[in-house]
């Protein structure tokens, strides 16, 4: 198993984003590659690819907010691919992340994850996340 941050857009990479997004959030609009690529050339928005065997089976995205109050660290679209699930592939996105901050000097990371991913939740928790009380608020925008 490699985890990795992505720097180069491949036709496999989109091909494995086509088939991890839809596990994540079946209704999205998919990322086309110029999408992706767009991602790795921010600067503030991190994809780490999760690899096994050549073949992509998850992914973690890792965004860096430069705001007045200071640099805060937020973990986003977690997903592993169904057929790898249990098998510690979330576990090693997650060290990789905290890692990454870590060396970055941040002081927390945040993440949000809706009640029903139980499995999600418990390992966030497993590795030390707490949940915090606020509330989350959106506006949808037609």
């Amino acid at each position: 198993m490699k985890i990795y941050k992505l720097t180069t857009v491949t036709d496999k990479v989109v091909t494995a984003f086509e088939k991890l997004i839809p596990l994540l959030a079946p209704d999205v609009v998919l990322p086309t590659k110029e999408d992706l690529e767009a991602i790795v050339g921010s600067g503030n928005t991190l994809l780490f690819i999760a690899e096994d065997a050549n073949e992509i089976v998850g992914t973690l995205t890792l965004v860096v907010n430069k705001i007045p109050t200071g640099d805060k660290i937020w973990i986003e679209d977690v997903v592993v691919d169904t057929s790898v699930r249990g098998k510690g592939v979330g576990i090693k996105l997650m060290d990789f992340s905290m890692t990454y901050a870590k060396n970055k000097r941040m002081k927390s990371i945040n993440l949000t994850s809706s009640p029903e991913r139980v499995a999600a939740n418990t390992l966030y928790q497993k590795l030390g996340f707490v949940k915090r009380e606020t509330n989350v608020y959106r506006l949808m925008i037609d």
